[in-house]
């Protein structure tokens, strides 16, 4: 509708154009004969009115013809699109419509560049995500098979190196996950306590060396959501309780409803955040002030865990006291 009244906007012009010729009409033909000019200024106007409208429609027309042609050119700039745009406006505007083009291709170019750059990037971060999962392994197979060998001191300290690399490529294939256009998530029935207890045995290590105590309360529940998604989510949770750990370490694990949803809660008493840094705790990079340690950290974690949840649908929610604990709730829908 609003494209159909500008285009009447734009035919007005042409309406006073029309008019002022039929008027000068009118005047010679009352001029010439009384008579006439009452028998034929009905015929006139009407014939006024009909060649405003077919105006009005050509020039409508060609509005549209120039829209679709253009929208056309937008969606897929060619040679062909191109000649059919210039057709469309005409000559007076070739200069105009010629530099938009030659922008547009010269773009086209670079994103396609850009595109293939990217596309090297991610299967080579990808690739190279996976083939260091060999010495990882090799590494394991040496902690598991010459413990009894080594000292507990060097047997930690390997098995600190493997987890923390093991973190490391956990959030690079994490990160490529989140950001890909294509989603491979695999929702499943997932028992909360099983998954918990495989993240906290690939932690046992630091969970000893800290002296982490953990509880946990009603955690046989089910959910549904994808593993690998939630898995990260949770670790990196136990992960950040470990590193801003303090003086008797504990983490708190539990479910419980809340709104009609489960909500799963991980509680600790650890460092915290300050009050002034909690609402950007989800932003990448971000690390704030809230001591050393955290000034220290790469900032990915919980930005990769809260585009995690928005694309798991999981609702989560942070609180904190500054040196009195940190506080992670997930919410799930029953």
């Amino acid at each position: 509708m609003k494209r159909y009244f500008k285009s009447i906007k734009q035919c007005i012009p042409w309406l006073f154009v029309i008019l002022a010729v039929e008027g000068f009409t009118v005047v010679l033909l009352w001029l010439a004969d009384i008579q006439v000019f009452k028998a034929l200024f009905p015929l006139l106007l009407l014939f006024t009115l009909f060649l405003f409208a077919v105006l009005s429609y050509i020039l409508m027309k060609k509005e549209k013809d120039k829209e679709k042609a253009f929208k056309e050119f937008l969606l897929n700039p060619n040679k062909n699109s191109e000649k059919i745009l210039l057709d469309s406006y005409g000559l007076e505007n070739k200069e105009s419509i010629l530099l938009l083009a030659e922008t547009i291709y010269k773009k086209e170019k670079e994103i396609e560049k850009a595109d293939s750059l990217l596309a090297d990037y991610e299967s080579y971060v990808e690739l190279w995500a996976h083939e260091i999962k060999l010495p990882l392994s090799l590494l394991t197979l040496i902690l598991d098979n010459q413990a009894d060998s080594l000292s507990q001191d060097l047997s930690f300290k390997l098995d600190y190196i493997r987890n923390q690399v093991q973190s490391n490529i956990s959030q690079i294939l994490l990160y490529y996950r989140v950001k890909s256009e294509k989603k491979d998530y695999f929702f499943e029935e997932l028992n909360v306590d099983t998954c918990v207890n495989e993240i906290l045995e690939d932690y046992a290590p630091l969970i000893h060396e800290k002296n982490l105590k953990i509880t946990s309360q009603n955690l046989n529940h089910k959910i549904y959501t994808d593993r690998r998604g939630f898995e990260f989510i949770i670790g990196q949770v136990i992960a950040n309780s470990l590193k801003y750990s303090g003086n008797n370490p504990c983490l708190d694990i539990s479910i419980d409803t809340d709104r009609g949803k489960t909500r799963l809660t991980l509680k600790d008493n650890g460092q915290g955040v300050k009050k002034c840094d909690l609402p950007y705790i989800f932003e990448k990079g971000f690390t704030g002030d809230s001591g050393d340690v955290r000034r220290k950290s790469t900032g990915m974690g919980l930005y990769l865990v809260k585009h995690l949840a928005d694309d798991l649908s999981i609702e989560i929610e942070v609180s904190s006291i500054w040196q009195c604990g940190f506080t992670v709730s997930l919410f799930f829908q029953q």
